[in-house]
């Protein structure tokens, strides 16, 4: 059996903004899949599918991981074609954001450097 193992990236800069590749083998009814799957079996073709760069809030919490140490936001977002991305929501200190809102993706960091993906608010509500 062959294995083929991906080396793209799942991001993407464009024009318009940040995009995720999300991955479905090609001519397949298969769901997409976001990440993309790092192995494939069976040698079959692997499609990208771009997403982003905005979606849809679909929920979301506040992470407080503790004294002394600064809270964080958690999403998931819906993105167009039906793939739900779970990520880093960038909120303002007492904001709040109304599921349902539009996000649009940006670049961020990771603690050990490596480029990923966040979520930012179009639009944040104070509490």
């Amino acid at each position: 059996m062959r294995l083929t193992q991906r080396t793209a990236s799942h991001l993407e800069e464009t024009a318009d903004g940040l995009r995720l590749l999300a991955a479905q083998r090609a001519g397949s009814s298969e769901p997409i899949q976001f990440p993309p799957p790092e192995f494939m079996h069976g040698g079959a073709d692997i499609v990208d599918v771009p997403i982003g760069p905005t979606g849809v809030l679909y929920t979301y919490t506040v992470v407080h991981p503790g004294r002394d140490k600064t809270p964080y936001a958690l999403a998931m977002v819906d993105f167009e074609p039906g793939v739900r991305v779970f990520g880093r929501l960038m909120l303002a200190t007492d904001a709040q954001l109304p599921l349902g809102s539009t996000v649009r993706l940006i670049p961020h960091s990771l603690p050990d450097g490596e480029a990923d993906y966040a979520f930012a608010a179009l639009e944040e509500v104070a509490v």
